[in-house]
């Protein structure tokens, strides 16, 4: 009896094993291939009870191989393709087969194999150019206009997941994530665009001068929230809503970030500036969002994020550290 991530060596699908092998529960992570090795390491200090299967989540024979072999009964589908502009141009039927597609692949295979529950992971890149419409992004009520074939993918695939549960049965609920940030991320060659957090660290630690974007300010989550989101979900093994926010509920701080790295690498400096062109890093990231409302999780699954501000930092520097060491 075991759990099967798709897309498992992803920083969600690892901060999510890492939060059920700490409360018993097996984990199976699906993915082309596996965490680097620095990764694997520390999942051994600490303990991590895992198993690892190269997959693709669009192929149905993979899927039942796997929940057929571990016997699982349930499934949460972090796989995806988060594409730029240049991979979306050469690579747009690849993103839509995995985010789309691959997505259906994950219902069929819960359905043939009886699985008991599935998350279905999507995106507040769906809100696109009306991200800042409200002043708090609600699941129902907030217009939604996705500008990018990821987010057009994820929206898709949502609402096919809603369909499934309306109308075959299936126990599924689909999670919209804030942007995430923290333990666990880094270049698995899927995600074209690294969180700003990750990016201004990598920066500092070399002592380089950044110019940043006043604006970029946004809904960042921490991952080791969202797998709390998602565990609590998972424990109860249903949901009521078909849809919710898993996100801080918060605008995240750039000026503190940059302050907290400034006084731990002093080689560091940077400018903020209103001016995007200008801009050293950041450029190419995600559209300004609003907070995304958090009631519904909260009031359904006692949701409440732990990691805010300096408690977030000292966590994430933590994490580095570890890695650093085994690397």
């Amino acid at each position: 009896m075991a759990i099967l991530i798709t897309g498992g060596t992803g920083f969600v699908g690892l901060n999510l094993a890492q939060q059920l092998s700490a409360i018993g529960e097996k984990v199976v992570l699906m993915a082309p291939k596996a965490m680097p090795i620095a990764q694997q390491n520390l999942f051994d200090e600490l303990g991590v009870n895992y198993d690892f299967c190269s997959g693709s989540v669009s192929q149905v024979t993979d899927l039942n191989h796997i929940c057929r072999h571990y016997g699982i009964t349930k499934i949460v589908n972090a796989a995806a393709i988060t594409a730029d502009q240049l991979r979306e141009k050469d690579h747009t039927e690849e993103i839509m087969a995995v985010n789309l597609m691959g997505s259906l692949a994950v219902f069929e295979t819960a359905l043939q194999n009886s699985i008991a529950q599935v998350i279905q992971l999507s995106s507040g890149s769906i809100f696109g150019h009306l991200g800042t419409h409200d002043s708090q992004i609600d699941e129902l009520l907030s217009p939604v206009l996705p500008v990018t074939i990821y987010g057009i993918s994820k929206l898709a695939a949502e609402r096919a997941a809603i369909r499934y549960r309306q109308t075959r049965g299936l126990n599924i609920t689909t999670v919209r994530l804030g942007l995430v940030y923290g333990p666990w991320e880094y270049d698995t060659g899927h995600r074209d665009t690294l969180s700003l957090p990750l990016q201004i660290y990598w920066a500092a630690k070399k002592g380089e001068h950044l110019v940043v974007h006043d604006a970029v300010g946004t809904d960042y989550v921490y991952s080791r929230d969202v797998a709390a989101g998602l565990t609590k979900i998972l424990v109860r093994g249903s949901s009521s809503q078909e849809l919710y926010h898993l996100a801080s509920g918060l605008t995240w701080s750039l000026s503190d970030w940059l302050v907290w790295l400034k006084q731990l690498f002093p080689l560091f400096s940077y400018e903020i500036t209103n001016q995007l062109e200008s801009c050293t890093i950041g450029q190419n990231g995600p559209l300004p969002r609003s907070p995304m409302r958090i009631a519904r999780i909260k009031k359904d699954f006692d949701y409440q994020p732990q990691f805010h501000g300096k408690i977030a930092f000292d966590d994430f520097i933590l994490h580095q550290q570890q890695l650093n060491h085994l690397t």
